[in-house]
């Protein structure tokens, strides 16, 4: 039996002109995952993964360059089953788009989707999208094996067993199955199906990453994990609809062989741990790093989706260090102890910020700090403590990111509740039109605070994003090899706003 996989492309556009250079086409994780368990249940996985190189070089064709790419491939492979990865809200309009074109061509090919998107919203999209049979709930990887048995075996009754999962039953009524379905012991899993890919369409410039060593970085970044899910509460937050709240650790075995399988059989040096909770087990974290010093494997790595603060000492900085880390953000999200702590819920103290960014500045590990402004209780009091903690934290970069009211979030609840939308969103209809697809609108509107007061402050932080660059002596950029232009203003990145549903 055959089951594709595809993952779209990721449309990303800017608020102003720009010499964009894009450096994120990391492989989708999830296709791998999934096609690896598929793989290792005797079926048999094809994965298209558009987020490349290739397509994105077909800048406004990339929508029908892509359609081709999974005609062909429908052509080539008369497959049994389709996945379609919708990573987040802006991705869903392609999502749909891919749908309406294999209905169009096998009108009898089921079609699941899966991702935080359809996790958030399966009966709506399942009432509403008749070219969508399935929705994967959270974690795939125990699903789509289970919906692939159902659909080999012909048997539509096995559906209701299916945990995580929505559908229509044979009278077109929509059933989702909301019970658990995580995978708890991640021994189990296995290696990632790396082998399925092209690597070469996932080429990127790197040559002005930080290097401190001697270390070649190539042309590719891969994005691993060395566990699932974060315990933490934090308010604005919706990771955990995903991957639930019980932090999970792969074997250190197991994430060093796909390091080092990565490292000598695709050449790729450049590492992301994409963990959400990377150092939440200091022990676990540590013995990682032994293993790749242990086998010697020359590499280098970086920490993107934020470090959890309190987590760090000293022994666990100086061995990341010595592995290869090069890079690390660091979740701090607001400047204002009340906000940081009583709202956010982040019980991080000043004093240990200052601390942990005293530790990577002091193993020369480039710091990226991860700030938010915009919630509900924000004022001007509020923002100029997170000012004032940017500038004498000095890390070599900041975002202050715009919040977002994630639905399932107690963030988001507080807003709907206290009615805090400065246009307030028809709440039937996120399914199809999220709260904003992009990052630079404010959507929020604080107690005490205009939409232009946000706005002046919004300036006034994007003009100290990389105010301290000193770990990196290359010039600083803002992420995807964009430079600063010479006013000063930033060029906001987000993803093409989309709508529309079949």
């Amino acid at each position: 039996m055959k089951v594709l996989l595809i993952a779209p492309y990721i449309d990303i556009n800017y608020d102003r002109h720009v010499n964009q250079s894009r450096e994120d086409f990391y492989p989708s994780a999830a296709l791998l995952h999934l096609a690896a368990m598929l793989r290792a249940n005797k079926y048999e996985p094809t994965i298209i993964d558009l987020n490349n190189s290739i397509v994105h070089a077909q800048g406004k064709e990339h929508l029908d360059y892509s359609k081709k790419i999974i005609i062909d491939k429908l052509n080539e492979l008369k497959p049994d089953l389709v996945g379609i990865n919708c990573l987040f809200s802006g991705s869903f309009h392609d999502v749909l788009e891919f749908a309406k074109l294999i209905k169009s061509h096998s009108p009898k090919l089921k079609i699941a989707i899966g991702g935080i998107h359809p996790t958030t919203f399966p009966k709506e999209i399942l009432t509403n999208c008749n070219d969508v049979d399935y929705v994967a709930i959270g974690e795939g990887d125990n699903t789509i094996v289970a919906l692939a048995g159902s659909i080999k075996e012909k048997n539509k009754n096995l559906l209701k067993s299916i945990k995580s999962f929505a559908y229509r039953d044979k009278d077109g009524s929509i059933k989702v199955n909301r019970e658990k379905n995580y995978i708890d012991d991640l021994a189990t899993l296995p290696l990632p199906a790396w082998n399925l890919l092209d690597m070469k369409k996932h080429e990127m410039k790197l040559d002005h990453y930080y290097n401190p060593t001697d270390t070649i970085i190539g042309k590719f970044k891969a994005a691993i994990f060395s566990s699932r899910a974060c315990p933490l509460a934090c308010n604005f937050c919706d990771m955990f609809l995903v991957m639930g709240k019980k932090h999970r650790k792969k074997p250190i075995k197991a994430i060093v062989d796909e390091i080092e399988f990565l490292h000598k059989n695709h050449n790729v040096n450049y590492f992301s741990f994409m963990d959400d909770q990377l150092t939440l087990n200091r022990s676990h974290t540590i013995e990682m790093c032994n293993q790749i010093l242990k086998r010697k494997l020359k590499i280098i790595w970086d920490a993107p989706n934020g470090v959890w603060v309190n987590s760090i000492r000293e022994e666990l900085v100086a061995k990341m260090a010595e592995a290869g880390l090069v890079r690390a953000s660091l979740a701090i999200e607001h400047g204002d102890d009340y906000i940081r702590n009583e709202i956010v819920g982040k019980n991080l103290e000043r004093k240990k910020i200052f601390e942990v960014a005293n530790l990577f500045k002091k193993y020369k590990i480039m710091t990226h700090g991860q700030f938010i402004m915009g919630f509900p209780e924000d004022t001007h009091e509020t923002l100029q403590n997170s000012y004032d903690m940017i500038n004498e934290l000095q890390l070599d970069k900041v975002l202050v990111a715009t919040l977002m009211p994630f639905p399932g979030t107690k963030l988001f609840n507080q807003v709907v509740k206290n009615k805090l939308f400065f246009k307030m969103p028809d709440l039937n209809d996120l399914w199809k039109h999220p709260v904003s697809v992009y990052q630079s609108d404010f959507v929020i509107k604080p107690y005490n605070m205009s939409i232009d007061d946000l706005y002046k402050w919004r300036q006034k932080f994007d003009r100290i994003q990389v105010k301290y660059w000193k770990t990196n002596p290359n010039p600083a950029n803002l992420g995807r090899g964009i430079a600063f232009s010479k006013d000063g203003v930033v060029p906001r990145f987000l993803h093409q706003k989309k709508s529309g549903a079949s």
